[in-house]
């Protein structure tokens, strides 16, 4: 199974760093093949809002690396995203790189109804969040990150196998049954 990491925190040994880790350990130790991208790395220009890839199939602008991270989103069997929660949402520079992909994960049907172009792949959710559990939660900010990756991705027809959301981390930090939690969701797929 090939599994695509895509950590989209910019602190290189945080919390979502070390939750990726867990399972790219795991899915290497299963004999999976794991490409891991992190999106501060990437080099991706954001989208103009032109339209023009909805009709042509391929973004106006130059490629840059969403175009990349794009082919391997489709060659891979299963995604793995790990985002820390920005004021109840993802990372801007991750929804900056989904912005430039858009054409490659939906189409649009007669009615212009949104037509999954990525159908029956499967993706792993992680998020971290400095407020405290059961809040994170409860007023929607580590909730509010899942729940626009679930959008986005189950547009683009993955199936999510597991969000694994982890709050208070400013204060408690990641424990072994937190990655331990990482670890199995590898093992359900």
């Amino acid at each position: 199974m090939k599994i695509l990491i895509i950590n989209a925190s910019p602190r290189p040994k945080g919390a979502v760093w070390a939750m990726l880790e867990a399972v790219r350990a795991e899915a290497e130790a299963r004999g999976h093949e794991v490409w891991y991208e992190r999106v501060d790395d990437l080099q991706v220009r954001p989208c103009t809002g032109c339209m023009s890839c909805r009709t042509v199939g391929q973004c106006a602008l130059p490629a840059d690396d969403a175009q990349r991270v794009l082919d391997l989103m489709r060659a891979a069997d299963v995604l793995v995203v790990g985002a820390p929660c920005y004021w109840a949402g993802m990372p801007g520079t991750l929804k900056v790189m989904f912005d430039r992909m858009v054409y490659g994960l939906m189409g649009e049907g007669r009615l212009g109804l949104p037509r999954p172009l990525l159908k029956g792949r499967r993706a792993i959710l992680l998020t971290t969040c400095t407020t405290p559990w059961p809040l994170n939660v409860l007023c929607g900010q580590s909730r509010g990150t899942v729940r626009a990756l679930r959008s986005i991705l189950r547009t683009g027809g993955y199936r999510i196998v597991c969000a694994i959301e982890r709050g208070g981390t400013r204060r408690r930090p990641l424990t072994e049954g937190d990655l331990e939690r990482c670890r199995r969701a590898v093992r359900r797929l």
